[in-house]
């Protein structure tokens, strides 16, 4: 199992803390992944990949334009990249609303996702 850390391409900024790749399918309407886990998904149609981590206390914060939350009763994410670093470049999207499952995709052009090679040592992976 591998373990990695996201930080913002832009201004370097560590985004999470480690987290911990998912040995478990994660797929749409299979449910919610362990907290501090990640999931690569590759979508079918462009094989790109991204990727996905449970909604938790990450180093974001919130878009101030809140049309990037629409949903009926939490974020699409239809709408635009809506989760910012603390220096407020868009890094990734929410999507919590009650049609989605709960989770967050990092946009891959725009962080650096490191992994962990042995205590304290991290390498730029290419997804």
């Amino acid at each position: 199992m591998r373990t990695i850390k996201i930080y913002c391409k832009e201004c370097e900024t560590e985004l999470t803390n480690e987290l911990i790749e998912s040995n478990e399918l994660w797929d749409y309407d299979f449910g919610i992944m362990p907290e501090n886990h990640f999931f690569i998904q590759t979508q079918e149609a462009s094989l790109k990949r991204s990727i996905i981590v449970p909604i938790d206390n990450y180093n974001l914060k919130d878009h101030s334009d809140t049309k990037r939350f629409q949903g009926c009763c939490g974020s699409s994410g239809l709408d635009g990249m809506n989760k910012l670093c603390l220096n407020g470049h868009e890094v990734a999207t929410e999507f919590s609303d009650c049609w989605t499952d709960d989770f967050i995709e990092f946009n891959n052009d725009k962080v650096v996702i490191k992994e962990k090679i042995v205590d304290n040592i991290f390498k730029e992976l290419k997804l």
